[in-house]
């Protein structure tokens, strides 16, 4: 049986004269984009590049990131927004997104927080494939969330055995001019790897399919 980690829990950072908890993955006022300028179209002209590539701006299956400034705790938090960077981190390494520790797992699996679809569209088995942008957290910090968090709205708690890596969320971009510029798409989405038009993608969050799942309260 998998050990539960709550012991492990550390505290989040606290904001404002009222000391609310602040979650590590979430951006703040002062991490602002660093990608104007910076974001061109690769030498052969087969997809997007930064002017200035460092092997930490794409992750293992090719696909680049947006880069955001890392400065947590300066400015007004963003509850409603992740760090693309911090948001990555604690998601593939399962860690908490509020204290940024490690995540609760049980023999049911990993702790997540869940929105869950409207009621006329909610199958039996709806949590069974779900795509998630939030990482897991652990359970001392999702009663913090339900407590203090405005955007969550009557959300469920999800165990996954194994939350799998699917995609990333974020944008495409189209070459114009004759190559000279890049127009973003109006609206983000999600991009499973392996895409044929991953080239073209910013990433800004990475998407996990959570299976194998037990719907715990």
């Amino acid at each position: 049986m998998a050990a539960n980690t709550d012991s492990l829990v550390r505290s989040p950072l606290l904001w404002g004269p009222n000391r609310l908890p602040v979650p590590y993955a979430a951006a703040w006022s002062a991490e602002t984009a660093a990608v104007r300028g910076a974001l061109t179209i690769r030498p052969d002209g087969t997809g997007l590049a930064y002017r200035e590539e460092t092997p930490r701006d794409r992750d293992r299956h090719g696909v680049l990131w947006a880069r955001l400034i890392e400065a947590p705790g300066e400015g007004r938090p963003n509850y409603r927004a992740l760090h693309s960077y911090r948001q990555r981190h604690v998601m593939f390494h399962r860690l908490c997104q509020v204290c940024g520790g490690p995540a609760s797992r049980t023999a049911e699996g990993w702790l997540f927080l869940v929105q869950p679809p409207p009621p006329a569209e909610r199958l039996a088995n709806w949590s069974e494939g779900a795509l998630s942008t939030k990482p897991p957290v652990c359970e001392p910090c999702a009663t913090l969330a339900l407590r203090y968090c405005p955007h969550l709205k009557d959300p469920v708690f999800v165990r996954s055995r194994k939350p799998r890596v699917w995609g990333a969320f974020g944008g495409f971009f189209t070459p114009a001019d004759g190559g000279r510029r890049l127009v973003p798409a109006p609206d983000d989405g999600y991009l499973p790897y392996g895409h044929p038009s991953a080239n073209w993608f910013l990433a800004s969050q990475l998407v996990i399919e959570l299976t194998r799942c037990t719907l715990t309260r």
